[in-house]
């Protein structure tokens, strides 16, 4: 063979594909939007599936030079607020929209790379001067994924005659076919029959996962360059799992466990959340219907008492889902769409980690929950104190606590015998009861009545259930002077609500 090639140079995810570059269908039509004079160009798609390898080929056959194109990565910035300040930052300049158009108009083309990294406030605002940017002859290649793409028509509609928009979907199996092909008959290699299907097959349409799994293969048969004579791999993948899957560990494997923890890490409630990932990750769709997670957490529970305390789990997870996969950082790899109320997998590779890994690893990395209750706080205070306990319950939620708190739960309580319905709650849903001691708490009904049911379901406990919070200086019949309490004046709401966290994670 005349040509002589490392094993990187032939397989390697994490650079460009020197060898192995395949056009897709879209490469045509990316490229004659380039060469067309004031276009925007939007190029959209899940993680690995091609983007920013196709910009840069696209880029090096124009011959556009270096020097006549501005690269920047949206990960490099995503604490910045605003997209002026994001430009100016990139170019060294003011933030001044005049000082920055005229620097924008010194190359042919603007790229933003992972533009869906770039703060809400930041993409608003570079959309918002599309229009104008177009009018000064200034040109953007948005690279992201579809969601972020989708941002720039929602904030101007009359972009979409300025702006050639493209998705980027899986690729076909006749592309990742070629890609394995090109790579050995770069290294004088051949992938069996067998093994080549199973690659195409486990990879699903994206190139990346190709490059990763086959030089896997080549590695375990220390094929490190272009062979002498040819080697036939005749391999089985299920051999090479744990191999191909420490690739991945590095980028995934802490955010599914914080993800099945929950919030900021905290107790999965009921384990539920650790319930919605296991249900994810042994499925093999990438779009997950909420009835069919309710369905298979919730609907198989044949106590009825037991079913109602997990389905109310299971919709608080659900309604702080979204957050927690924002603090986990995995916004552009799993959307929980609460509009269509499913749970949709957006990074394909992040389908295939799944596909691959033992539940089991991610359990024995988590404490799972072994108590009963779905909330770990009620709170029992008279109205005039709402605000201090609204407060308080805002700090109890950031650290990952679940909080039965009547303002959340209206739609639960309509309709419902409220006396009934509370009393359950004290009785047998929560972990802790927060009583908060305030002037008025001991001339309230309801507060009586909350009360009586909480000392009830005290002396029931094996250990402390009611905990005292002092907003005045009050006593209440009912709890005995030795209860240890907090002074909410002396230590604060956030101080309090650590404290509250550190009892419930102990319990």
């Amino acid at each position: 063979m005349t040509n002589q090639y490392s094993l990187p140079q032939v397989f390697n995810e994490a650079a460009f594909p020197e060898v192995v570059f395949v056009p897709p269908a879209e490469f045509k039509y990316v490229r004659a939007s380039l060469q067309t004079p004031g276009k925007h160009v939007t190029v959209a798609g899940p993680s690995g599936t091609g983007k920013t390898t196709l910009i840069r080929r696209i880029l090096r056959d124009l011959e556009i030079a270096e020097a006549d194109f501005h690269w920047m990565n949206g990960r490099q910035y995503a604490g910045i607020e605003s997209g002026l300040a994001v430009l100016a930052q990139s170019l060294g300049c003011a933030t001044n929209f005049n000082e920055i158009t005229e620097l924008l108009n010194t190359v042919k083309y603007v790229i933003i790379d992972d533009f869906h990294f770039l703060h809400p406030a930041a993409r608003k605002e570079v959309a918002e001067n599309l229009k104008l940017w177009h009018e000064k002859n200034v040109r953007f290649v948005i690279i992201g994924i579809a969601s972020s793409a989708d941002e720039l028509l929602q904030v101007d509609p009359e972009l979409g005659i300025r702006n050639d928009p493209y998705s980027f979907k899986k690729q076909n199996p006749e592309f990742i076919n070629k890609l394995l092909s090109l790579g050995a008959e770069a290294l004088n290699i051949e992938f069996s029959g067998g093994l080549m299907d199973e690659i195409v097959k486990a990879c699903n349409g994206v190139p990346s996962i190709a490059h990763v799994i086959a030089r896997i293969c080549c590695i375990s048969k220390d094929i490190e360059g272009t062979q002498a004579s040819l080697v036939v791999l005749n391999l089985n993948l299920r051999d090479l799992r744990d191999e191909v899957l420490r690739i991945f560990h590095g980028k995934y494997r802490d955010k599914v466990v914080a993800l099945a923890k929950g919030k900021r890490q905290a107790r999965a409630v009921h384990n539920t959340y650790f319930d919605i990932v296991n249900y994810i990750i042994k499925s093999e769709a990438s779009e997950i219907p909420q009835e069919n997670l309710y369905h298979a957490i919730v609907g198989n529970i044949e106590d009825a008492k037991e079913r109602a305390k997990k389905a109310t789990s299971f919709y608080n997870c659900m309604n702080n889902f979204s957050e927690v996969i924002d603090q986990q950082g995995l916004a552009d790899t799993i959307l929980y769409n609460k509009g269509s109320k499913s749970v949709s997998i957006e990074d394909p590779s992040f389908r295939f980690y799944l596909s691959l890994l033992d539940v089991d690893e991610i359990k024995s990395r988590i404490n799972l929950r072994g108590g009963e209750y779905p909330y770990d706080v009620a709170v029992s205070f008279a109205g005039d104190a709402r605000a201090t306990v609204e407060q308080f319950v805002v700090a109890l939620k950031a650290r990952g606590l679940s909080v039965f708190y009547d303002f959340d739960q209206q739609a639960q309580l309509w309709g419902k015998d409220v006396r009934v319905k509370l009393s359950e709650v004290y009785a047998e849903e929560a972990l802790y009861m927060v009583v908060f001691l305030s002037d008025s708490y001991p001339a309230r009904d309801w507060t009586d009545f909350e009360l009586q049911v909480g000392k009830a379901a005290a002396a029931k406990r094996t250990e402390e259930y009611l905990l005292p919070l002092r907003i005045d200086n009050v006593n209440v019949v009912g709890i005995k002077s030795t209860i240890g309490y907090l002074d909410l004046n002396q230590v604060g709401i956030e101080a309090a609500a650590d404290i509250l966290a550190e009892k419930v994670a102990r319990n």
